[in-house]
């Protein structure tokens, strides 16, 4: 009976939608990008409020009466809204802005009456209230007392036009009807009512100049109303909130890199199966929670294929630089530590450096097995680990044609002896879009792994990686996160309390029953070399 797969992920569940926990992931990941949106926009608004030109309001109020010129003289069915609509027009004639200069001791020009009047507004004073009959007139000028002296001076203004234009048309009545007494000599009544009716315009033109009495007087303003650099830089700061709130899933969105394991997961539909913590590489000092995530990606390619028999594996990576040596030289540890015997084939023929991560110097490698000049027993290097058995077929001369080597029948026949001899078959490859030297090594065996660095590796190369393995006849079983700031399964962050290392350094030696001091050496692929996994 044949076992079920198990099928688990070391990355967190992804729900559909963006969470709030992963949306603060995406803000701490360009924490400080949005950091200065943030700053520098409301410190830009206030710069900018603080340089403009300061603008001061007043405000003057005139009670608007009907006057004889509204309406008919001897019917006066003037309302008090027709009246403020009349004035409210009125004020913003050239004639009002004419007599505005004059009475602010300006040329009364037509230009300079239109710029007066581009200076005020005019409202109702109560709108709300049907019958008002006040007008407030707002000016606006950079100089407080000048704000206050065109208000003003347009109140008087109004004033003065309003009363002259009912004076000129009790006026113009005046004259008719002396025009008309005239052709009534013979009709004593007719003349009689006439001269009744001239008394009564007199008396009306008397009292037109109290038609428009100024109610409040402007007077010049101690603040501003613009610009408010308070006020700005507030609604610039919730506008920059807002901005980097939306900013951080686009950008993540528009980000070609891998950021997290579990984007890892949805390219290649396949597990994340460890992620190994940036401490795991050359120029590092490895503690017990390195070891540790080596051992959870033994564990993983163990569990993840029950049903299958590892025997012979491939470490890849899309490019150069994502930590595939670290990987296939620490795992090699890993399965030795175990139990198992390993050899380990430093298949990147171009730039071999798995005997130099573990110390070794060697004239003869791979290239000479694959050529004829060695045997295979003459070019494996043992390696002492304290546990299992880990020996290293190394690169040693760059020959002109690895491709075509690592091609040959003779390469195929090499994987499978070493396959019936030993528990384990790793083969380190050199970056597969960079060179095609590994293709037709996935073929030979049982699955591959595919190594990623976090922050770097694009998606796009993760992706079509996949595609070359399947292509080549392979199968991708998981891949590794490295330049992970957590490690193993759920973070190494647990291991430190467990094992009693807060600082990352072992305190309990030899507690796994292993020689901790070398192997912190070999875990960190050598501390001699430092710098990054070229490979």
């Amino acid at each position: 009976m044949s076992l079920p797969i198990l099928r688990f992920s070391v990355t967190e569940t992804q729900h559909e939608g963006l969470d709030i926990r992963q949306w603060g992931r995406l803000v701490r990941r360009r924490k400080w990008l949005l950091l200065a949106i943030v700053v520098a926009i409301p410190a830009a608004v206030y710069v900018a409020s603080t340089l403009l030109p300061k603008s001061y309001q007043s405000h003057a109020t005139i009670n608007v009466q009907a006057t004889a010129g509204a309406a008919t003289l001897f019917s006066p069915r003037v309302t008090s809204k027709s009246s403020l609509a009349e004035a409210q027009t009125l004020i913003k004639t050239p004639v009002v802005g004419r007599r505005a200069a004059v009475i602010l001791g300006l040329p009364p020009t037509t230009t300079v009456a239109r710029g007066l009047v581009g200076h005020i507004t005019v409202a109702p004073t109560n709108p709300a209230a049907g019958d008002s009959s006040f007008l407030t007139i707002t000016a606006h000028d950079s100089d407080p007392a000048m704000a206050a002296e065109i208000a003003n001076a347009f109140a008087a203004a109004v004033a003065q036009t309003r009363t002259t234009n009912a004076v000129k048309a009790i006026k113009r009545t005046e004259k008719a009807l002396e025009t008309q007494g005239e052709s009534l000599k013979g009709d004593e009544a007719a003349r009689d009512a006439l001269a009744a009716q001239l008394q009564e315009l007199r008396g009306l033109r008397l009292s037109q100049a109290g038609t428009t009495p100024i109610v409040e007087t402007a007077v010049p303003s101690r603040t501003p109303v613009s610009p408010k650099p308070r006020r700005n830089t507030v609604i610039a700061l919730i506008l920059s909130l807002l901005i980097a709130a939306g900013l951080a899933p686009l950008l993540d969105r528009l980000d070609r890199r891998i950021r997290e394991p579990s984007e890892l997961e949805d390219v290649l539909d396949a597990p994340v199966l460890a992620m190994i913590p940036d401490d795991a590489f050359p120029g590092h000092l490895a503690g017990l929670h390195v070891r540790e995530a080596f051992q959870t990606l033994r564990a993983s390619l163990t569990y993840f294929n029950v049903d299958r028999s590892l025997s012979s594996l491939v470490v890849a990576s899309p490019i150069q630089q994502d930590g595939k040596t670290t990987v296939a030289v620490n795992l090699a540890i890993a399965y030795a530590l175990d139990g198992r015997d390993v050899v380990l084939i430093d298949g990147d023929l171009r730039r071999p450096q798995v005997a130099s991560r573990l110390g070794k110097e060697v004239e003869v490698g791979l290239d000479a097995v694959l050529v004829g000049s060695k045997t295979l027993s003459e070019a494996l290097v043992e390696i002492d680990v304290g546990a299992g058995r880990l020996r290293i077929l190394p690169g040693a001369t760059p020959p002109p044609n690895p491709a075509v080597l690592l091609g040959s029948q003779r390469m195929r026949s090499l994987v499978a002896e070493l396959t019936d001899q030993v528990d384990l078959v790793l083969i380190d490859t050199p970056g597969l879009l960079a060179v095609s030297d590994a293709i037709p090594l996935f073929s030979q065996v049982d699955g591959s792994i595919i190594v990623s660095r976090l922050s770097r590796t694009p998606k796009e190369a993760v992706r079509r990686a996949s595609q070359v393995i399947a292509s080549a006849g392979g199968s991708v079983l998981g891949s590794v996160a490295t330049d992970s700031h957590q490690g193993g399964v759920y973070g190494y962050y647990g291991y430190y309390g467990y094992y009693g290392e807060p600082n990352g350094s072992d305190q309990k030696d030899g507690a796994n029953g292993s020689r901790p001091g070398r192997l912190r050496k070999l875990a960190s692929g050598g501390l001699r070399r430092p710098g990054r996994d070229s490979s």
